[in-house]
């Protein structure tokens, strides 16, 4: 989380030192992006903070603080997306055209949806899933998944191994964010 957080820092600070620059050639004519960007850069500082202190506290200990805070951090991964999404598309392009890899960014995206989102009734791709997260399972790397699949009448159980797919979440936005740190720059 430092990376994100250095270059974080580096873009709010290239903003305010380039402020005339950078709100003439991207939010004169549209006021609504200024505040946008104002949004979206203080979001992402904003879960930084709160994603450095799961890495360094963990989840705790008991049963019911380890699932309130593993819904927390996976809000503060999706809020931290919606903020370089953001930021991206004020600076660089639409979102959709990324060139970057990002599955793991895709994937603790679904994640979220799934277990934090909508886990009584999530439907994709003609599917309905109900999720369940194994409480007692639930560590800072790990956890358990029961996911009943309405289309295959079955629960089905996933293994989530949640520090290494954190892990490349975080180069993947690292990634994104020295890319929009370039545009900005160049």
């Amino acid at each position: 989380m430092n990376n994100i957080s250095t270059l974080a820092n580096k873009i709010r600070d290239y903003v305010f030192l380039n402020y005339k620059q950078v709100y003439k050639n991207k939010c004169k004519n549209s006021p609504d992006e200024w505040n946008r960007y104002c949004v979206s850069i203080d979001t992402l500082g904003d879960t930084v903070e709160a994603l450095i202190h799961f890495e360094s506290k963990g989840l705790g200990n008991n049963d019911e603080e380890k699932y309130i805070k593993l819904y927390g951090v996976l809000q503060a991964v999706f809020l931290q997306q919606d903020s370089i999404i953001s930021l991206y598309e004020i600076f660089v392009d639409k979102f959709e055209n990324i060139s970057l890899n990002i599955d793991d960014w895709k994937e603790i995206r679904e994640l979220r949806n799934l277990t934090v989102g909508h886990p009584i009734e999530m439907k994709r791709a003609g599917a309905t899933k109900r999720c369940f997260i194994n409480r007692q399972s639930i560590t800072s790397q790990c956890f358990q998944l029961m996911i009943w699949n309405k289309s295959k009448n079955k629960d089905e159980f996933e293994d989530i191994d949640f520090e290494k797919l954190y892990s490349n979440y975080k180069k993947e936005a690292t990634a994104i964010l020295e890319q929009i740190y370039s545009t900005l720059t160049t």
